[in-house]
């Protein structure tokens, strides 16, 4: 049986009631497959940690989100090491909420956690897109001798049968781009996205219209000058207003979901940034400008 690792806390630090809440905070302390830097497990509790210093009011949607979406903040708990045991995990602790039709926002973690509610919402709403911010491609069949590492977590999601639309991508290795090439795969690359995201976000949203949508954000998607804290760092990433230029766009779509994951809270500034990032997109999704 899977223990709190932490007193209860919450996004914001705002007192919760269950029965009104409309947006679930899932925390998926996990880095069994890290690769590099290990420490994207404290993630969560540290964007957690970081929220109530955020300032409620959001000036662009003139709105107090949480108002109008109340929260529900699951205390963190320990996750099986085994990777196909922790997606189940995580399942078995997402479906109610989903079953109530509430708003998933899970908090990583590394990478591979982001399966669970792919799965999931995947099964719920047939044709789901996946839009992935990230500076890895994560295609790989196997990686470390784990075909469930988390540079493998996209290679796996497509076998759920979603279209997926990567943004930000500029570390892919032979393997993966010989996958993409034969699959027809489009890269939105992090040189093309930091000079035109306008458009780079209108053409992903005309291709994915009318379907639902569920967005993974690696903050590795970012560039390290504004969010150092990550285990895999990759020069040459997205900007804050980058990022929120298609953000708003998504926001227009039919979002069903989405998760912020690989934070390696080394740093003070990191775990804010993820928690204003994840305030901000909320704020897009439910107070429409």
């Amino acid at each position: 049986m899977s223990r709190p690792l932490l007193r209860k806390m919450t996004f914001l630090g705002l007192s919760e009631n269950p029965e009104s809440a409309k947006i679930v905070f899932l925390p998926a302390p996990y880095d069994a497959t890290t690769s590099f830097y290990p420490g994207t497990r404290f993630g969560p509790r540290r964007i957690i940690e970081a929220s109530p210093y955020l300032e409620f009011y959001d000036e662009e949607t003139d709105c107090e989100v949480y108002q109008k979406a109340p929260f529900l903040t699951l205390p963190e708990e320990e996750l099986p090491i085994a990777p196909q045991n922790m997606l189940e995990e995580l399942k078995r602790r997402l479906k109610p909420y989903l079953e109530r039709n509430m708003f998933p926002v899970v908090l990583g973690g590394e990478h591979t956690v982001s399966l669970a509610p792919i799965e999931i919402l995947a099964e719920k709403h047939p044709g789901l897109c996946v839009v992935q911010i990230d500076a890895h491609a994560d295609l790989r069949e196997s990686y470390q001798g784990s075909p469930y590492s988390h540079a493998c977590t996209m290679r796996r999601a497509l076998e759920y049968g979603i279209e997926l639309f990567p943004i930000g991508i500029r570390a892919i290795s032979r393997e993966e781009m010989e996958f993409v090439r034969d699959k027809g795969l489009e890269i939105f690359w992090a040189k093309d996205v930091v000079f035109k995201p306008h458009s780079i976000a209108q053409k992903i949203s005309q291709r994915i219209g009318s379907r639902s949508v569920y967005v993974t954000i690696d903050l590795d998607g970012f560039d390290p000058s504004e969010v150092p804290g990550v285990g895999t760092p990759e020069p040459g990433g997205l900007k804050w207003y980058d990022a929120l230029v298609i953000l708003k766009e998504l926001a227009g779509l039919n979002v069903v979901g989405f998760d912020v994951v690989e934070l390696l809270p080394a740093d003070n500034r990191s775990p804010f940034f993820a928690a204003k990032l994840i305030y901000k997109f909320l704020s897009y999704l439910f107070c429409r400008i």
